[in-house]
């Protein structure tokens, strides 16, 4: 497992690999993620090309993660169903039975985002201009990948390979086609993130690796 899928998503990167580990976790609990793993029951999953979004419901607090759309995590997210979750890689590790299902992504980033310490913005990147180009449309979502500069606010790192995704409106349309606008970053209310271009607005709504 590499330090980048460690340590991405996590607050205190610049610090060494212990720091991040021990940053992540005070994160996930403050998600109402079980400090040590536990089980968590599959609500519902979505595949949206390479991915699967998935809810998984914890005994105090549900948390949406983006996982791989492979053979394996299908056998994990079974609806209805249970899974055990540790804290492992990434996000975190499901398992039924012998088969292992690591998470790659997060959604619900307003949650994420207002249970996070952030740093300071003088440590942030200077500029704001996101750039990427999409790989995937469905009826529901348009995932893209590219140079998310502002994703350092809540964790995420790195930020210069990263699929963000999109719902699919006119507007994220029209952002998405243009392959690059200003992302901005809000501390409070929803969304967490967006980018624009002219007058167009697109929330960003999940933020993964690429696979």
């Amino acid at each position: 497992m590499s330090v980048r899928s460690l340590c991405a998503g996590l607050l205190a990167c610049a610090f060494g690999i212990s720091s991040c580990i021990s940053a992540g976790k005070e994160v996930l609990t403050e998600l109402g993620v079980p400090t040590g793993g536990g089980e968590a029951q599959v609500m519902d999953r979505i595949q949206h090309g390479g991915y699967v979004l998935a809810t998984l419901q914890f005994e105090s607090a549900q948390a949406r993660f983006l996982f791989p759309a492979s053979p394996e995590c299908f056998r994990v997210l079974q609806i209805p169903g249970r899974v055990n979750y540790t804290r492992e890689g990434r996000v975190g590790d499901l398992v039924r039975g012998v088969t292992h299902c690591e998470a790659v992504g997060i959604a619900s980033l307003e949650a994420w985002r207002d249970r996070t310490s952030r740093p300071l913005s003088s440590a942030l990147p200077a500029g704001d201009e996101a750039t990427f180009n999409p790989f995937y449309v469905d009826a529901g979502v348009i995932l893209v990948r590219g140079s998310f500069p502002q994703a350092t606010r809540i964790g995420w790192r790195p930020t210069d390979d990263v699929v963000a995704m999109l719902p699919r409106n006119p507007a994220c349309d029209a952002v998405a086609s243009a392959g690059a606008g200003k992302m901005a970053f809000w501390e409070s209310g929803a969304p967490a993130f967006a980018i624009s271009v002219g007058d167009n607005h697109c929330a960003i709504t999940g933020l993964a690796d690429p696979l």
